[in-house]
């Protein structure tokens, strides 16, 4: 199984104080700058979602769909972001990945915190 590193998604449930904490910069087990944590958290987020929806990208990548849930919903697209979180939360692929406070969680649950932050989120994925 994967282990890479999820940074920016923790963000979406933690109050905005959390979000400047520091982080480590390597995504293991993805290329470089293929989870667009750097541009995530410069708040770059044209050039996050372009790395996150490329030609060459896996579309149903738990950890890309989760990261670009983030940026969808930073740049005002709920309804995209929360269709993004439930991909990832459907997916049959689960990976384990640390997130910017370095905790190791499922894709699956961040996953499902995103939407549960988010109040018909989760009512909607459930269903």
């Amino acid at each position: 199984m994967k282990t890479p590193v999820l940074l920016a998604i923790a963000a979406l449930a933690m109050p905005a104080s959390l979000l400047a904490a520091p982080a480590p910069t390597v995504e293991t087990g993805y290329a470089r700058g293929s989870l667009a944590v750097a541009a995530i958290e410069r708040g770059d987020w044209a050039r996050a979602e372009r790395l996150l929806t490329g030609p060459h990208v896996d579309a149903n990548d738990p950890a890309r769909l989760i990261n670009l849930g983030q940026v969808y919903w930073a740049t005002g697209r709920q309804g995209e972001a929360l269709s993004a979180w439930r991909r990832a939360l459907a997916s049959d692929r689960n990976f384990e990945v640390e997130t910017m406070g370095g905790r190791m969680v499922s894709t699956q649950e961040l996953a499902r915190q995103a939407l549960a932050s988010h109040p018909t989120g989760l009512q909607s994925a459930t269903r």
